[in-house]
């Protein structure tokens, strides 16, 4: 892998060289744009290029050219081998004057000719440069960053092929297709990281022997005879059979997957070669062929391919999926907001500048393409510096994902009151906000309840409201300010009144009303959780002095909800702090590569074991809120990884007797035989201080039979209490007779603990 990465360094310094060499050309010599043909010795010109130098001088067709740069014309390697004169100083016409060749007045098209082209390969050798230093330890990153430079060298060089220029012909010819059969590479990596296989090694093969062979077809042609217009067709024949290839291969990927689980990645793939493709396909590439005539410039259309590596870069770097319908969805709505802006500087433009309709529609294109651009970096500045530039006034939208990110984890009514109005207050920037209560009384009268002093000013006029006719999320103007309704029935409202001097406007009402409508809904379902915990209660209460009588139904559901707070607390774990502290161990192991100071390393290598600790801890803890190996490979597997991970950290000796021949069994009995092993274990580390522990596990007929023995201090068993509150002896109990089983306890202090365990009516495999 060192000797690929020492490999594509040089690439990038070669292209790097290349770049520079093909600038100073474009620099130096100006598009001429004349072709011509040898009658009888004489060189005839036979086509003038409307966008070349040429074009705005007194030069006909027909015209005879005596002298390239004071030579004969037989003499200049871009007419002997191309017919086409360019990289020329100075060009003598027959019986008309001898014309310096200078970048006299700048076109709109010698930008294209000039900057686009440097430009754009410039900014592949950067991104090409940023991907190596990211990630050049990834085969797929270093094929990525071929393509990245053999997209740019290809742009660049047909700006320098189109003057005739041999070496740029050449770095044209191989770069242009490599481009489609890189990209076909890089597909066939990364698709296989989803176990599909996009195109066969053999075939890769196959295109990249025949890319080199119209390379050496375009060697020989420039070293032996003269190079004409057809070797240029047949490369872009080449081009155009590679393109419906990778089309063909898409096509027939889709087809074969598009009911797979991974179909997403098909669908970014399609739209990627879409949009970066059929630009050069429509505009350039089918007219140049069939038409011998293009309608938007090359250097144009080529600037889309570096869609391709943008997305997929993303996709490498991120390892993560983008939300295309979205990003589709957006399109379409900047796309209609800049179509008639873009339309209508184009055609003022376009009558003032006096342009052609090609010109016209190009410069239509480029601001089209810009100003959607803009919009989306607008609405990505909005949301990273919109919370920081704006005050929160006015900024509803962030007002209430803030509110529902304090509210989520409430559990009490007045804590949710106080986050409300504290709401309200910060928002609407008022200083005085009240939360009050009114009811109908048996006058069939309004009144306020808890009337406090501070509420004496506003009595009258809140009790004076008929409440009946407003609803939650109603908004009732008073004298002294406004009041929102969010709870209530037709006796009794919830109502919270702000001191306001001003009225509101529109947004404010809107922002009001849904508050209060999510609200109301979070206060009702608090209420109902206070309410059922409530009874929970007073069911326990009831059932204390009957021993182990809690009811089944009760006990199933708390344990079921305890094991789903487990699992998604082990998810929760693993996907964001876990994976923060992964990464901080790679910035680590970056930093004492980098550090030159070695000082320093020990304190960092300290560093580094505690990140790795915390690793550990974490796995470990994940591990145990949510039990490896169980769903994949059964309860006996799960129990011994827990088991050798308790001989790791326990200082007593522990030995296990597991049937192997126990299968695959129910899901409730299987967590609940691990919960139960994970308790007793847990116990025995804590409170039994045993030298000895015996866990054993085994069927016999359809019964499963659970034993577990310890030489520790024991338990009194006359002290012991059943409570929901404690999941010790008495939750494995509750978990046990869940599941029609039961458990018999010896104990005595002093004398160790010995549990006999035995679930029934279970049938194996």
């Amino acid at each position: 892998m060192k000797k690929i990465k020492n490999i594509t360094l040089f690439m990038i310094i070669f292209a790097i060289a290349l770049t520079s060499y093909f600038t100073v050309i474009v620099l130096k010599y100006p598009l001429v744009g004349i072709e011509v043909k040898k009658d009888k010795n004489l060189w005839i010109v036979e086509k003038i290029h409307e966008n070349g130098w040429a074009s705005s001088q007194p030069i006909e067709i027909g015209d005879i050219v005596e002298f390239v740069n004071g030579k004969s014309p037989e003499k200049h390697l871009p007419v002997a081998k191309f017919n086409r004169v360019e990289m020329a100083e100075s060009i003598t016409i027959s019986n008309k004057d001898t014309f310096s060749v200078l970048y006299t007045q700048l076109d709109p098209q010698y930008v294209f000719y000039l900057l686009l082209p440097f430009l754009f390969s410039m900014a592949t050798i950067f991104f090409s440069i940023f991907l190596y230093q990211k990630k050049r330890e990834e085969r797929l990153v270093i094929i990525l960053i071929y393509f990245l430079l053999s997209l740019g060298l290809g742009y660049l060089s047909g700006s320098v092929s189109a003057r005739g220029e041999s070496i740029g012909t050449l770095v044209n010819t191989i770069t242009f297709p490599s481009t489609l059969i890189l990209f076909s590479h890089f597909l066939k990596d990364y698709l296989s990281r989803y176990q599909f296989d996009f195109i066969k090694t053999k075939t890769l093969a196959i295109l990249y022997i025949l890319n080199f062979s119209v390379f050496l077809l375009m060697v020989v042609c420039i070293a032996f005879w003269n190079v004409n217009k057809y070797i240029v067709t047949t490369e872009l024949l080449f081009f155009l059979l590679l393109i419906c290839f990778v089309v063909y291969l898409l096509i027939r990927f889709y087809i074969k997957h598009k009911n797979s689980e991974r179909n997403d990645v098909l669908v970014i793939l399609s739209y990627t070669l879409f949009a970066s493709v059929s630009p050069s396909l429509l505009f350039y590439i089918i007219p140049k062929i069939f038409f011998q005539k293009k309608l938007i410039s090359a250097e144009f259309t080529v600037v889309f391919l570096m869609i391709i590596p943008i997305v997929f870069a993303y996709l490498i770097l991120t390892e993560k999926f983008f939300d295309l319908e979205y990003l589709m969805n957006r399109l379409r709505y900047y796309s209609l907001l800049s179509f008639p802006f873009t339309a209508f500087i184009s055609f003022l433009l376009s009558f003032i500048l006096n342009l052609e309709l090609l010109s016209g529609f190009t410069l239509f294109l480029v601001l089209f393409i810009f100003t959607v651009l803009f919009l989306y970096g607008k609405e990505y500045l909005d949301y990273k510096f919109r919370r920081h530039l704006f005050s929160q006034k006015n900024n509803f939208e962030a007002s209430l994902h803030t509110f529902f990110q304090k509210t989520k984890y409430e559990t009490k009514v007045s804590s949710l009151m106080t986050i409300i109005i504290n709401e309200v207050k910060s928002v609407l920037m008022v200083k005085n906000v009240f939360n009050m209560e009114v009811c109908l009384n048996n006058q069939r009268d309004w009144v306020l309840k808890n009337k406090r002093k501070n509420l004496r000013p506003y009595i009258a006029e809140i009790e004076k409201v008929d409440w009946r006719y407003f609803p939650v999320g109603s908004i009732v103007e008073v004298p002294d300010g406004f009041v929102i309704v969010i709870e209530g029935d037709k006796r009794y409202k919830n109502i919270i009144f702000c001191v306001m001097e001003r009225t509101l406007n529109i947004q404010e009402k809107i922002w009001l009303e849904t508050l209060a409508h999510f609200s109301s809904i979070l206060l009702e379902n608090t209420r109902l959780i206070a309410g059922l915990a409530k009874e929970i209660e007073t069911l326990k209460e009831k059932n204390e002095t009957a021993k182990d009588n809690y009811p089944c139904w009760l006990s199933k559901v708390l344990l079921a909800l305890s094991e789903k707070e487990r699992t998604n607390l082990s998810i929760d774990l693993h996907d964001t702090i876990l994976q923060e502290q992964l990464q901080l161990l790679r910035d680590t192991d970056k930093i004492i590569e980098k550090a030159k100071d070695t000082t320093i390393t020990p304190d960092l290598e300290q560093l580094k074991e505690k990140i790795l600790d915390n690793i550990h801890l974490l796995r470990e803890t994940c591990n145990q809120l949510r039990p490896p190996f169980l769903s994949e490979l059964g309860v006996i597997q799960a129990i011994q990884d827990l088991i050798d991970q308790t001989r790791l950290r326990c200082d007593f000796i522990l030995r296990s007797d597991l049937d192997p021949s126990i299968q695959r069994l129910d899901h409730e009995i299987e967590i609940t035989l691990y919960r139960i092993v994970q308790e007793l274990l847990n116990n025995a580390i804590k409170h039994s201080s045993a030298t000895e522990v015996e866990i054993s596990l085994f069927k016999n007929d359809q019964s499963l039979f659970l034993t577990y023995f310890d030489n520790g201090k024991g338990i009194n068993m006359q002290k012991l209490n059943d409570s929901f509150k404690k999941m010790g002896i008495f939750g494995i109990k509750e978990r046990v007779k869940n599941l029609g089983g039961t458990v018999e306890i010896e104990s005595a202090p002093g004398k160790g603990t010995q549990i006999f365990i035995q679930i029934g009516g279970i049938k194996f495999d």
